[in-house]
């Protein structure tokens, strides 16, 4: 399902896309690597900005269903003692992302993620 545009936020652009595409195609997940198909998940929300960037819609990661449990119904704190920071997750997908399919994440995206704590 493709989130469309609110108020608040501008929906997803080519790039942000293709990675959303990469990230489901991929089906493993990024905590516990099960490739049992994934979920996608928006680490902050698709309406999160850091240092006034927009970074929600390429702040994403593809948990599988147990992983995102956790996080959604359980607790932040819990996810990251067993996983580590999602940005850290985060940071290896976009690099595995680039080095399959050529494309290149913003530096200042980058930076606003791996600069947030979580």
């Amino acid at each position: 399902m493709q989130r469309k545009a609110t108020s608040n936020t501008r929906g997803p652009n080519a790039l942000e896309s293709s990675f959303h595409k990469w990230i489901k195609g991929r089906g493993v997940c990024a905590a516990c690597d099960n490739d049992g198909g994934v979920i996608m998940h928006h680490c902050m929300g698709a309406t999160y900005k850091h240092n006034k960037t927009l970074v929600g819609h390429m702040f994403c990661i593809g948990l599988c269903q147990r992983c995102d449990d956790i996080i959604t119904y359980g607790s932040r704190k819990a996810f990251t003692s067993k996983f580590g920071k999602q940005s850290a997750l985060w940071h290896a997908l976009v690099n595995e992302w680039s080095e399959q399919t050529g494309h290149k994440c913003d530096f200042e995206i980058k930076k606003a993620i791996l600069d947030s704590r979580q």
